[in-house]
């Protein structure tokens, strides 16, 4: 790692120590009522977050890597308690789609918000495939098929798929999937974080989706679909996700397990 140019404009700096406090790598230094220090030996380690740009009140700080003008203004509003519930507990997982496809721009706004989701470091290393039409997700199911066809006990999956049925990706007109380098040991979780959060914005948006969890773990077992959506050999799936336009309205909320909870505290 090299060092990263970090400038604190003094003129600017309001000398209240949020950029200490908040910087989760320590690369400020400084009392309150003062000019912070950068130290320039845990500035190689800078993950480039943008935290302390982020919350400085005075606009005081610039990071190499992070321009000014690529900071968007934070949210005037943010969704109450009560409105996410809503959003969470209307979102169902959608196995009948109509036919036609979210229209790409849609989906692309979509994929615009999940460019914020946490990882690690801020690594950022995962990456969408969107697989689009109707015709192609057969395709990807069917490479999910021929994977499982030496297993017996997904026999009775494959006898649906060669009557024309697809258990696989519920003739989805659009599959979404996370992928990402084969070694990236916290792939898995980040996948997951994208696909939760995706599934959430598709539905405040009208859209309806369903993880697709037999791709994923063809996608784990044999290279057929890697091949299919053009994967080199040291990437990986962590995640899939059906999506298309619900074809059934919900009226009620199913129920589910009480909460299971455990509380350790002094």
């Amino acid at each position: 790692m090299t060092a990263q140019t970090i400038i604190i404009d003094a003129a600017k700096c309001r000398r209240d120590g949020i950029c200490v406090n908040i910087c989760p790598v320590g690369i400020f230094q400084g009392a309150l009522s003062q000019v912070p220090v950068v130290d320039a030996g845990l500035s190689a380690a800078c993950i480039k977050c943008g935290h302390c740009a982020a919350a400085c009140p005075g606009n005081a700080i610039t990071v190499e890597g992070l321009a000014a003008d690529d900071y968007q203004a934070y949210p005037a509003r943010i969704a109450s308690l009560q409105e996410l519930g809503s959003l969470v507990l209307s979102r169902r997982s959608i196995r009948e789609f109509k036919d036609e496809p979210v229209p790409l721009e849609q989906v692309k706004e979509l994929l615009e918000l999940m460019r914020f989701c946490p990882t690690a470091k801020n690594t950022q290393l995962l990456r969408w495939v969107l697989v689009n039409g109707k015709d192609k997700v057969r395709e990807i199911s069917a490479a999910v098929i021929d994977t499982f066809r030496p297993i017996e006990k997904m026999a009775p999956m494959v006898q649906a798929f060669d009557s024309g049925l697809d258990p696989v990706n519920r003739k989805a007109p659009q599959l979404l999937l996370v992928c990402g380098p084969a070694r990236y040991d916290w792939g898995s979780l980040y996948a997951a974080i994208y696909i939760a959060n995706f599934e959430l914005a598709a539905k405040a948006a009208g859209f309806g989706t369903c993880w697709a969890g037999f791709t994923t773990r063809a996608a784990s077992q044999a290279t057929l679909v890697n091949e299919k959506i053009g994967l080199g050999s040291e990437e990986k799936v962590f995640a899939a996700v059906m999506l298309g336009q619900p074809k059934f309205a919900y009226h009620r909320v199913p129920p589910r397990k009480p909460l299971n909870l455990k509380v350790i505290a002094n």
